[in-house]
């Protein structure tokens, strides 16, 4: 299953955390739409069932790619 992202998110508020995995606290949906705009970056939830839920702020494509090389890494050992 894949994760929501941007607009599919729909919890009123977010705990924030950098591509690094800082975290950058606990924002509105609308603050962290706006922020990951500005950024050109998405927000990616990956943690949907935590109070308030986690989503970490990276580009989607990146965010996959690493999913899919911890998947391919995870089958060869």
């Amino acid at each position: 299953m894949r994760p929501r992202i941007n607009l599919q998110i729909k919890a009123s508020e977010v705990r924030l955390v950098s591509e690094d995995g800082a975290d950058l606290g606990v924002s509105p949906i609308a603050d962290a739409l706006k922020l990951v705009a500005s950024r050109r970056e998405d927000l990616v939830e990956i943690d949907p069932d935590s109070m308030p839920p986690v989503c970490q702020v990276i580009d989607y494509g990146k965010f996959r790619f690493r999913q899919i090389q911890a998947l391919k890494k995870k089958r060869d050992e």
